[in-house]
């Protein structure tokens, strides 16, 4: 027979948004209890162990300066922050030509990087018209919606090869979905988000500036450790029944009645919950639409960050290629070292039909001709193929279709009768960051706290 437990609040899924909404309402005095299906906490942020003891991180990695909320649960739970390497050449693979260069711009041709430059110049400014909290109310909002960024980018005047191969592949990075089922309405809001095109692009001052030591993952187990047995692992839910007074969750060994519930979850995975009453159809077409795409990050580990010595930072980018783009994702140590390599959308699904002999001749391939010969022996290769994690589906998160937003929009962080939801998709600031999921969660928490 299940267990049955009382709650004053349900939280399902122990994510990062999930563990703030449930440390929110553990400080704020309600009992809680949090379902999560996988056998471990932190959900799109995965922190693995080598034999050395040394951590990894399979999943989300990166905080930018303005992370505040992460930075706070840093702080509150005694993890550091380190910067991401970024001293040496970075390397830019155009036509098998091997280009190095520093700071931000590669050296390609004036041409090619003017013309990037004004487009992301109009990105930001477009942007600023994006009202933060709802962005469908924007005076051109279903203008902007009813384009896919990929239509912006064919009017966009970038004009050269290299540099339309180069801004498709750093666009597709940050939604990993087609930019053809993209809508550009959703990259005005994921720029306004976050400030400037140039901070979701960027390591120094950018989103991928810092890194957690011990890995992203820990803040997420020491939360649920301050939870303790509030937390239940490897418990997915399958109904959530609204009484007048209360809900009822039922996941596999456990049944919560609580007061209310907080569903943390990717879109798509709330459509395998049995809601009763049902999902209205609006609902329903939104996590319908609201897909995360194809994204692949494999760890490459050698013994140190030999890279280094040789005047390299790790940073390289080969549109279409096994690894597209590979940062320096070293512990705070330097030892051992670790390149983490990217690739996503339509390359991630072409890579992930070669054998997992050819995917690892093809990165390392790729990381020797641009880091020379000592990138062809790593000591441990690990491959995480997000869109095929059972309780994930995709990353980094979820993308909207054209005029997915301004029709269905306002019923991101609507609550459902006694349901509310949390989760990076329903952020605005650091919307799809791990910084943006600790948002939501919070934000619930207080949603809760402010009706109780």
């Amino acid at each position: 027979m299940p267990e049955r437990i009382d709650a004053d609040v349900c939280v399902v899924g122990a994510g990062y948004a999930g563990l703030a909404a449930a440390l929110g309402l553990h400080q704020g005095g309600k009992s809680v209890v949090v379902l999560e299906a996988r056998p471990r906490v932190g959900g799109r942020i995965w922190t693995e162990h080598l034999s050395d003891g040394s951590a990894v991180d399979r999943g989300g990695a990166w905080l930018a300066p303005r992370h505040e909320a992460m930075l706070g649960l840093a702080r509150d739970f005694g993890v550091s922050t380190y910067k991401t390497w970024v001293d040496g050449a970075h390397l830019l693979v155009d036509e098998g030509r091997m280009l190095r260069y520093r700071g931000l711009i590669p050296k390609i041709s004036p041409l090619a990087v003017a013309t990037i430059a004004l487009a992301q110049a109009r990105l930001d400014w477009t942007s600023k018209r994006v009202p933060l909290d709802a962005p469908w109310t924007a005076r051109r909002a279903r203008v902007w919606d009813s384009r896919s960024v990929a239509s912006w980018l064919e009017r966009s005047g970038i004009r050269t090869a290299i540099a339309r191969d180069l801004f498709d592949m750093a666009v597709r990075g940050l939604f990993t979905g087609s930019l053809d089922e993209t809508s550009y309405l959703h990259l005005l809001f994921l720029v306004r988000a976050h400030g400037s095109i140039n901070r979701l692009f960027s390591i120094k001052g950018g989103a991928q500036e810092n890194m957690m030591e011990g890995g992203a993952g820990l803040i997420a187990t020491r939360i649920a450790d301050s939870l303790g047995d509030a937390v239940r692992l490897a418990q997915p839910v399958g109904s959530i029944t609204q009484h007048k007074d209360h809900v009822e969750v039922t996941a596999t060994d456990v049944i919560v009645s609580a007061r209310h519930a907080v569903v943390c979850v990717p879109p798509v995975l709330a459509l395998e919950i049995a809601f009763d009453p049902i999902l209205p159809p609006d609902r329903r077409a939104l996590y319908t639409s609201a897909i995360a795409g194809p994204e692949s990050k494999t760890l490459v580990v050698y013994d140190e960050p030999f890279w280094r010595t040789e005047g390299f930072s790790g940073q390289s980018a080969e549109p279409g290629s096994a690894a597209e783009v590979t940062l320096d994702a070293s512990p705070a140590s330097g030892k051992p070292g670790v390149i983490a390599s990217f690739t996503f959308g339509h390359v991630a699904e072409r890579v992930a039909t070669l054998d997992e002999g050819e995917r690892r001749r093809a990165v390392l391939d790729a990381l020797t001709a641009r880091f020379g010969a000592c990138a062809a022996s790593p000591v441990d290769f690990i491959e995480t193929a997000w869109w095929t994690e059972p309780w994930t589906r995709g990353c980094s998160m979820a993308h909207f279709p054209p005029g997915v937003l301004t029709r269905y929009g306002p019923l991101l962080r609507q609550p459902f009768g006694r349901v509310h939801w949390a989760g990076t998709e329903t952020s605005t600031r650091s919307h799809g960051a791990i910084d943006g999921a600790v948002l939501s969660g919070q934000r619930a928490a207080a949603e809760i706290l402010g009706r109780t």
